[in-house]
């Protein structure tokens, strides 16, 4: 018999929530170093990193910046810092082409979107890179469950303005916001987008970390398998 569900549409945020980003940017760091001839990412480029790609991405979401610009400004900074002569718009493309290579999955998540297939509607949601998030999307196996990526460059507004989820429910033809929920790692993006979009969201914190932002999560969630009980599976 049919269980009733409490949402019939969720919004998974990529990064951070289904995918692990920390090993993806680790990855494609140390390749393209290794691209460029430097075999030994330090922890020191690693946090000088960071730092940097934090701060931008803060901005990008303040429509601050371009995703154009974005992608090579960020090793501009860096090298200046390490004063490495790369040329930063070479060492983005080899960056990102290893980024767009690294599916890799945060504990149970994929299993979790398994149990949740042909219950409930389920779309992604990114303010990732176009060909970074396509190319992770396209060799994941995630897309047999979860059809739809929506990408913030690609419509050109990123969480959390209301317009990109404007955009989503009327492709979607959704029109019910009391039955969509968001569920992501980003309490400026993804929760502050459920605020100001007006839908329920789903604050994945595994670290426990204290919530200082004005961004209010319906619910808080440590494990990504706590998700099943608040949409009633």
């Amino acid at each position: 018999k049919g269980t009733m569900m409490k949402y019939e549409l969720i919004l998974f945020d990529l990064d951070g929530t289904l995918f692990d980003y920390e090993k993806a940017e680790k990855y494609a760091l140390e390749n393209a170093f290794k691209d460029f001839g430097i075999t030994n990412v330090t922890p020191n480029i690693t946090s000088n990193y960071k730092k940097i790609n934090h701060d931008i991405w803060e901005r990008f979401e303040k429509k601050l910046i371009s995703a154009i610009k974005l992608r090579t400004e960020r090793w501009e900074i860096l090298f200046s810092q390490l004063n490495l002569d790369f040329d930063p718009q070479k060492f983005s493309a080899r960056y990102l082409y290893h980024l767009s290579q690294a599916d890799f999955y945060l504990p149970d998540a994929k299993e979790l979107i398994k149990s949740l297939y042909g219950k409930i509607k389920m779309v992604l949601i990114t303010n990732g890179l176009s060909d970074v998030q396509q190319g992770r999307f396209g060799k994941s196996d995630i897309k047999d469950f979860i059809p739809q990526i929506f990408i913030s460059e690609e419509i050109g507004i990123p969480k959390p303005h209301p317009e990109i989820f404007e955009f989503i429910f009327k492709k979607l033809n959704f029109n019910d916001k009391k039955k969509a929920i968001i569920v992501g790692d980003s309490l400026n993006s993804d929760i502050k987008g459920g605020n100001n979009f007006g839908i329920d969201s789903v604050w994945i914190n595994p670290e426990n970390i204290e919530n200082t932002s004005d961004a209010q999560p319906t619910f808080e969630i440590r494990d990504i398998n706590e998700l099943k009980k608040i949409v009633g599976l």
